[in-house]
């Protein structure tokens, strides 16, 4: 039963304070996790408005009136004020919410607290007949409260999840996508999925998620980099310059004969595959020969400066980790694209940064030119899961090949049906670009200031007083804002079974 806790004593355009007696905070509310007291913070109220409509608002600051306060009210030191950000308006009649707030309470308006029915009512409100919708989590403290997301805005759209190691971020990336492709109930008014789904699971984390008692479903392809095929034939001449990092007009001459010669094209980019290694001989072979002593030697001097990209050439034939790129001639990206019957791709890629960020930048060229190609614009969406993204789309990256195509489909993969699922525990050091192209966040722990600043300062709505609150979540609760949900609210996140692979490993134990 909602019941009055307080009154509106003053009203700004941002927020509206109450003032209300103590003794609210002895009266607790039954709620789907037992017990919780009224009017705490992150509570929320409803506020009747003229028209018939209520506001309803989120209590995120609470104090005790000052001395120019208590001349003003003359309140008892059994008072207490709570600032209230309204979130939106809400119909009783017809059970309709709406985002804002075009009409403001007046002073002296009653303040009451939300029943579970109606708080149910609000999350539902956005929820249109017989299309899509996802179910997140639940309201932290009326755990029968079902949270939602618009699935087609969320998958859409790009979307992002931020979090402390530890704070439950794998595990949401895992809930969402099992709420998704398992039967859990969670995924209604879907009779179909025109979604393919592709994981960079760099910590290898991600191999079991969709599993059922079976094992893995035939619709799920696993593979790790030493079964990776991304062919050196599709790199540009450009894109190979910048890859040996080699810019100088001495070296690029030898360069493009050897790749022409082993090509036997003149066209120095087109497709055609050659063993990467024959690069050194062809050129070597190419360094001109100087007579020293009676005898025709090749060019010290010419040697010199062909040094360089000669070993740059040798490390990446050696190492057996380029192999997916070097040795092969197929394309494991567009083959998943092209399955009838596959429709997750997990990639477990645990390598070297410097090597992980060139197959990302391999696969995201892959999804960017199938999607672009005309032929390809009807069929299944893709979304692109890119966990630990802080680790090879850094705005720290000197290489301008790393972010390339993730930032052009950040950009434009939309209108392409290309989408981006950001996972990081360091936003802040993530490709601006592609953050500022999320619409959607969910939001876990996060404790690094300079990552609480980059979110306060990205999110274009207006929720920031939240973020201060991130710092003291605990596992499975976020922050969800943007266009995919009702309204930003901290929920609890839905549970993840199977688990990904992202325990803390065990020091200690009494085994």
């Amino acid at each position: 039963m909602a019941f009055k806790i307080g009154q509106v004593y003053r009203i700004t355009n941002r927020y509206v304070e109450i003032i209300h007696n103590k003794d609210i905070f002895s009266k607790p509310v039954s709620s789907g996790n037992g017990l919780h007291i009224v009017g705490m913070l992150n509570s929320y109220v409803s506020i009747p408005l003229y028209n018939s409509q209520n506001a309803i608002g989120i209590i995120f600051e609470q104090f005790e009136p000052s001395k120019e306060r208590e001349g003003l009210f003359n309140p008892k030191n059994d008072t207490i004020i709570s600032k209230i950000r309204l979130i939106g308006t809400f119909n009783p009649i017809n059970k309709s919410f709406k985002r804002g707030v075009d009409y403001f309470p007046t002073l002296d308006s009653d303040v009451f607290t939300i029943e579970e029915k109606e708080l149910e009512a609000i999350y539902n409100s956005t929820i249109k007949p017989n299309e899509a919708t996802l179910q997140i989590g639940n309201d932290i403290y009326f755990n029968r409260v079902n949270i939602f997301a618009d699935p087609n805005i969320l998958f859409g759209k790009h979307c992002a999840v931020f979090g402390n190691t530890g704070s439950g971020k794998s595990c949401t990336v895992t809930s969402i996508l099992q709420g998704v492709y398992l039967s859990k109930g969670r995924l209604m008014n879907a009779n179909s999925k025109s979604l393919k789904t592709i994981i960079i699971d760099s910590n290898e984390e991600y191999s079991d998620i969709l599993n059922d008692a079976n094992g893995r479903p035939d619709w799920v392809s696993l593979k790790d980099y030493s079964d990776l095929e991304l062919s050196h034939k599709d790199l540009s001449f450009y894109e190979l310059t910048q890859l040996l990092k080699e810019d100088s007009p001495n070296v690029i001459p030898y360069l493009k004969t050897a790749v022409k010669t082993l090509k036997g094209s003149d066209n120095v980019d087109e497709k055609i595959y050659y063993e990467f290694s024959e690069l050194q001989n062809e050129i070597e072979n190419a360094v001109p020969l100087v007579e020293n002593r009676g005898r025709m030697v090749q060019d010290t001097f010419t040697i010199g400066f062909l040094k360089h990209i000669i070993m740059r050439i040798k490390h990446f034939s050696s190492d057996e980790r380029f192999n997916a790129v070097f040795n092969k001639t197929g394309n494991t990206i567009e083959e998943f694209l092209n399955s009838e019957t596959e429709q997750v791709l997990i990639l477990s890629l645990r390598v070297a940064n410097d090597i992980l960020a060139l197959f990302v930048y391999m696969i995201s060229k892959s999804i960017f030119n199938y999607k672009t190609n005309i032929d390809n614009r009807r069929k299944d969406n893709i979304l692109l899961v890119l966990e630990e993204a802080h680790r090879y789309i850094s705005t720290d990256s000197t290489d301008q090949m790393n972010n390339y195509y993730i930032d052009k489909l950040a950009r434009e993969g939309r209108k392409f049906g290309v989408n981006l699922m950001v996972s990081t525990q360091r936003p802040s050091e993530v490709s601006h670009t592609v953050i500022s192209q999320c619409n959607s966040l969910i939001v876990h722990k996060i404790t690094n200031n300079r990552d609480l600043d980059f979110i306060r300062n990205t999110i274009e709505y207006d929720d920031k007083s939240q973020i201060d609150l991130l710092t003291s979540l605990k596992q499975q609760q976020a922050l969800v804002l943007g266009e995919a949900f009702a309204f930003s609210s901290l929920i609890r996140i839905a549970d993840a079974d199977p688990l990904p692979h992202s325990e803390t490993p065990k020091i200690f134990t009494n085994e």
